[in-house]
């Protein structure tokens, strides 16, 4: 959030002698880019008034008006120059490349052999794909394609918005790697966007993935740092939930026909095949027909609580986390279990603290005093090499004065005191789970405890939790609630499409 209030734009628009009727859409601005948005939409009346204020006041430095949208000052730089980079970058002719991708990748669907040769010519490119659509086999053999066009071996640099996405990009790559029937590529190793970011200028070839989670602010950044020649490839879903904080980066881009030409979209299911009812559940749910994923949900057999019980809640949780606990019972660890329990709101039935209390309730019975307990890290604290969204398990007895907790990205633990902000991890929010992937996992979209929640469903948020399962979800959510996230799609207001489209 920008560290301007509306209480500090209410007192200059007093002590400059402004309009006080601009006050009501200050709030609703500030208000919309808590919820995501980065412009608000004015009434022609709104529109007017706001720009004759802007041009002969120093409110101007604070606020702009794009196109009949107010916007903080910050966000309408912010997209001016992102569009212009891309612009920039994507005007660039196509470097002749010729590759056949079946050496690459022998068995790529069609529709990853044109992103592997469509993409691989170009200095921007976006790879887009639902789950199991092969996104990071694609980029690899993409990555390799372009080594053609270097004398040396090119320097790539793999991110991602969070350690979690950031280790399984590494992971995938790598297995990538070794199925390629030749190539010179050496492995790299995936970390956050906010660790590599001042490093990115001296890549040859920069992959984000996950780019679905990267807000306007970062992903201004980022361009920023790039070298003019450096290769980009953005990678993801741009189906699911957008970033936490403001902006829609990866949606606006694809559908801006200023890109058609640089966005390849994967089309063909591999990871989830054997598993059709999975897929199909998907396939609804993008429809946004809440009645025929409804009869889906039931006709697939899975476990679904539509009258909000705790006792069935609690059973399904400490059933989908049984093999864990049991590995614990046994002093054996694993780095991140088989299921996952998913969340749409904080507090209430079905809430991230209640599931988590429950799960903490089950640990203690069993003795395991906090064994294994996995927590979220809430706050960036690079000098230890952890970040926001990234998790550890907690590997000594909390009978121990200071516990050991290991986190996947290093090599050793830390001490849990040297943790800022963390949480219980046995509940994450859906928003948090993006660029993580599980066997199963539990997904619970509750009603609100307080009729003041600001919480809005979405079909984004069921689209999200669902692909986030491997192979079977369970699903805690009542008749209506899912109705009402289904037939409700996420549209952040933005002017990035505006500066994108223009001349």
């Amino acid at each position: 959030m920008h560290p301007m209030t509306s209480a500090d734009v209410f007192k200059l628009l007093e002590s400059e002698g402004l309009p006080q009727s601009l006050k009501a859409s200050v709030t609703q601005l500030f208000e919309a880019i808590r919820q995501g948005h980065t412009a608000l939409q004015l009434s022609n009346e709104e529109a007017d008034l706001w720009a004759q204020t802007l041009s002969a006041s120093e409110i101007a430095t604070l606020f702009a008006v794009n196109r009949g949208a107010l916007q903080i000052r910050q966000h309408f730089a912010q997209e001016s120059r992102v569009a212009g980079a891309l612009k920039k970058r994507s005007s660039r002719p196509a470097l002749k490349i010729t590759i056949d991708p079946k050496q690459l990748m022998p068995h790529a669907d069609a529709s990853q052999q044109d992103a592997i040769v469509g993409a691989a010519s170009q200095r921007l490119s976006i790879v887009t794909g639902g789950p199991g659509t092969g996104k990071t086999t694609t980029a690899a053999a993409i990555i390799a394609a372009k080594r053609t066009l270097f004398q040396r071996l090119p320097r790539v640099a793999l991110v991602a918005p969070t350690g979690k996405a950031a280790v399984r990009l590494t992971e995938s790559f790598h297995a990538a790697i070794s199925k390629m029937p030749s190539t010179e590529l050496e492995p790299v190793v995936a970390t956050t966007i906010h660790r590599q970011l001042k490093e990115l200028n001296s890549a040859d070839i920069v992959l984000i993935d996950e780019a679905s989670m990267v807000s306007l602010d970062l992903f201004d950044r980022l361009l920023k740092s790039l070298g003019q020649d450096t290769h980009l490839i953005l990678m993801g879903d741009p189906n699911q939930l957008a970033s936490v904080e403001a902006g829609s980066i990866l949606k606006v881009i694809t559908e801006s026909n200023t890109f058609s030409h640089h966005c390849f979209e994967l089309t063909q299911r591999h990871r989830i095949e054997g598993h059709k009812a999975l897929a199909q559940l998907e396939d609804l749910c993008l429809s946004g027909d809440p009645q025929r994923f409804i009869q889906g949900l039931k006709d697939s057999g899975m476990f679904w609580e539509n009258n909000q019980r705790v006792d069935r809640l609690q059973g399904a949780l400490i059933d989908g986390y049984r093999q864990y606990f049991k590995g614990l019972q046994r002093a054996q660890i694993s780095s991140s279990p088989d299921f996952q329990c998913l969340t749409a709101i904080s507090e209430g039935v079905g809430g991230r603290r209640m599931i988590n209390h429950l799960a903490q309730v089950e640990t203690q019975r069993l003795g395991l005093n906090g064994f294994g307990e996995r927590l979220l890290v809430t706050e960036n604290q690079p000098g230890i090499g952890v970040f926001n969204g990234d998790i550890g398990i907690v590997i000594d007895s909390y009978d121990s004065p200071n516990p050991r907790v290991q986190f996947d990205n290093l090599d050793q633990p830390l001490r849990k005191n040297q943790l800022g902000s963390v949480e219980s991890a046995w509940a994450i929010s859906i928003h948090r789970s993006q660029g993580s992937e599980y066997q199963s996992v539990f997904i619970c979209l509750p009603e609100p405890s307080s009729s003041q929640s600001r919480f809005k469903p979405s079909r984004e948020h069921v689209y999200t939790a669902l692909t986030r399962a491997k192979e079977s979800i369970q699903l805690f959510a009542t008749e209506s609630m899912i109705d009402r996230a289904i037939s409700q799609t996420t549209c952040r207001v933005t002017c990035l499409d505006h500066f994108l489209n223009a001349s």
